[in-house]
């Protein structure tokens, strides 16, 4: 069962070589190796496409936005079209009235520091709601954030959201994922713990927002907040017709991994083995998962292998190109279907 937008291969043969070596690079940690190997071969002009969008994956995993920009500029004079990430976020965007899609009255774009020195840009927050009733916020490319950023941007959301507007938010899981890395760093800052928690219910994700609520009931010694909803406005459509990115499937058959796991015992690790065992279809979504260590892929693969063994229809759907490199090292092509962006 496949979208227009995904394959599904089984990659292990023919993996290109700085391909497989950044991605052990990755796994072990090794950002610098890995960025230089896949640097190497790109300036040899012996770079793969899978070696381009491997990079570019890094460099957006890791935040480096202008590097990423660049990255994507050279790609399309190489190969005359857009990546696949950015072919993707045209094609979500087509979904909106056009002065929601980037360049639009209604779209506002927050990159680099969120910080003091980002008034400026809750002022155009701000004007956006004044003149559309629902308005696109792009918090993709949000590099670094304090504090005072975090406070900044809770308040006009709030103010927003009081106001009666909507709000169409991207970027916002990744936004939350180097917010958590700062809490756990930082875990008395309220103005984090306000803003993740805002993102969570803005995401609709209602789940992650109650496993937040707890960590910030322990962190602060106060009383876990409860979940309410946003009933916003939502943007009408400029196609009415369903386009889904991956497969329909329901939420007692799927698992979604997110984050670092590093570790053979992690959490999400024992909730795959737990998953696999009371599903006949085991749908991992990786999408969210920054970065899989070699012994926590060689757990997963170990998993994957005994509910293929058992009759077991297993996908791993989107990995991003570094972790979908492992896997394919690891040969979990054969055991599993892996659903993943065309290129």
């Amino acid at each position: 069962m496949t979208s227009p937008h995904l394959d599904v291969s089984e990659l292990a043969a023919g993996l290109p070589a700085a391909t497989r070596e950044a991605a052990l690079l990755y796994a072990g940690g090794d950002t610098a190796g890995a960025r230089a190997v896949l640097e190497a071969a790109l300036a040899k002009d012996s770079g793969t496409r899978r070696d381009w969008l491997v990079l570019m994956d890094l460099e957006r995993l890791q935040g480096r936005w202008r590097a990423y920009e660049t990255l994507a500029a050279r790609y399309r004079m190489r190969f005359s079209e857009d990546p696949p990430i950015e072919r993707e976020r045209k094609q979500r965007e087509a979904a909106f009235p056009e002065e929601l899609r980037a360049g639009g009255s209604g779209c506002v774009s927050l990159g680099g520091e969120l910080n003091g020195s980002a008034m400026s840009a809750m002022v155009a927050i701000r004007e956006a709601a004044t003149r559309h009733t629902v308005i696109h916020l792009d918090v993709t490319r949000v590099e670094n954030l304090d504090s005072v950023g975090c406070r900044f941007l809770h308040s006009a959301l709030t103010d927003l959201i009081a106001a009666g507007n909507g709000i169409v938010i991207t970027g916002g899981e990744s936004l939350a994922r180097r917010l958590q890395r700062l809490l756990g760093e930082q875990s008395s800052q309220l103005a984090m713990w306000d803003l993740l928690l805002l993102l969570r219910r803005l995401t609709q994700d209602r789940e992650a927002f109650e496993r937040d609520a707890v960590d910030f009931a322990l962190a602060t010694h106060g009383v876990p907040p409860g979940w309410e909803p946003l009933l916003m406005p939502q943007p009408l459509r400029a196609d009415s017709n369903e386009r889904r990115s991956q497969p329909r499937y329901v939420s007692r058959e799927s698992l979604a991994l997110e984050g670092i796991i590093e570790q053979a015992g992690d959490p999400q690790l024992v909730a795959v083995a737990e998953f696999s065992a009371a599903n006949d279809y085991v749908n991992l979504h990786l999408g969210s998962l920054e970065r899989l260590s070699t012994s926590a892929a060689h757990v997963l693969a170990r998993e994957v292998g005994a509910a293929a063994s058992e009759g077991r229809v297993v996908r791993l759907i989107r990995p991003n190109q570094l972790v979908a490199a492992l896997l394919e090292v690891l040969n979990l092509g054969q055991s599993a279907a892996i659903l993943h962006a065309k290129s």
